[in-house]
């Protein structure tokens, strides 16, 4: 049986290669902590599209129950990934090692697009 983080993984692969953004996958930008990665580091869509097509099964944490109240039935699936990140607005900047916390969140019923969060781990 192949673990729950492959088939996640290489399901999200297939989706960013294959996929359109808006259409079959999106970036959730509206939350603080999905803001504050983008503010603080230089990380654009193109960016975050790398990220994801390196993550693995040995990034994956956990598939939980969605808590949002508008998708109940949603599966949300938890990565975690170091990734070497330039600080913006810094004039002596240099990359620092970032851990960054990706909830893919594969919608229950006939849309099949991914929600994709990115932000600080908090732990």
């Amino acid at each position: 049986m192949i673990p729950m983080g492959n088939i996640i993984a290489q399901r999200l692969h297939e989706v960013v290669l294959e996929g359109e953004l808006g259409i079959d996958y999106t970036f959730a930008g509206d939350r603080d902590k999905n803001i504050a990665l983008r503010r603080k580091y230089k990380v654009n869509d193109a960016k975050m599209k790398e990220i994801l097509l390196e993550i693995s099964e040995t990034h994956y944490i956990k598939s939980e129950p969605s808590t949002n109240v508008n998708h109940p039935d949603d599966v949300v699936h938890v990565f975690k990934i170091q990734k070497e990140l330039m600080p913006k607005f810094e004039e002596s900047s240099s990359y620092v090692n970032v851990c960054i916390y990706v909830k893919i969140t594969w919608p229950d019923g006939k849309e099949p697009m991914f929600i994709i969060s990115f932000h600080e781990d908090e732990e």
